[in-house]
């Protein structure tokens, strides 16, 4: 049973740990690109053809803003150090 506890305590740990790091390279744009990127994300429902070329080339612009080697480098240390705290006894 207490197994079972740690596993859901670091699974919660790592879901904050993502969700901060979401956050942290979402507030890096600025609050009106924030809103535009919102805006057009809910405009295509994840369907980028949806968009117009000039909105897609726009999303593509806003998203390089978010940095996202260094967001995917930050989630694979996240995942990294989960790991390893997983397989200590």
């Amino acid at each position: 049973m207490a197994r079972m506890a740690s596993l859901t305590r670091a699974r919660w740990t790592i879901l904050l740990q993502l969700a901060l790091t979401t956050h942290r390279h979402w507030r890096r744009l600025q609050p009106q690109d924030r809103a535009r990127l919102a805006e057009l994300i809910r405009k295509s429902q994840g369907v980028p053809n949806k968009l117009t070329a000039n909105e897609r080339r726009e999303v593509r612009e806003l998203l390089h803003k978010l940095e996202p080697k260094e967001f995917a480098r930050s989630l694979a240390l996240t995942g990294r150090r989960a790991m390893r705290s997983r397989t200590r006894p």
